[in-house]
């Protein structure tokens, strides 16, 4: 497994758990998951496994679960 990560406070993390899967999560707390189609789209899934979106490139998959997180935490009232 590899694992990405950053010094920054609050920054997610991704845990590239196979090839095509891969895990977010922020302080510890599950935000969701990328899972690479076999025709090579990134399906993005928030932390209740809902779709967020489809995306060509890893990086825009990856801002994707980013953005659905903070808008999570708006409507929650914890951001």
């Amino acid at each position: 497994m590899n694992v990405s990560t950053s010094s920054l406070a609050g920054a997610i993390t991704w845990a590239r758990i196979e090839d095509d899967f891969f895990v977010g999560s922020r302080d510890g707390e599950f935000l969701g998951f990328i899972d690479i189609e076999e025709s090579g789209v990134y399906v993005v899934c928030n932390q209740f496994s809902r779709p967020v979106g489809q995306y060509s490139e890893l990086d825009s998959a990856m801002a994707a679960l980013s953005d659905a997180s903070l808008a999570a935490l708006e409507q929650t009232g914890v951001a």
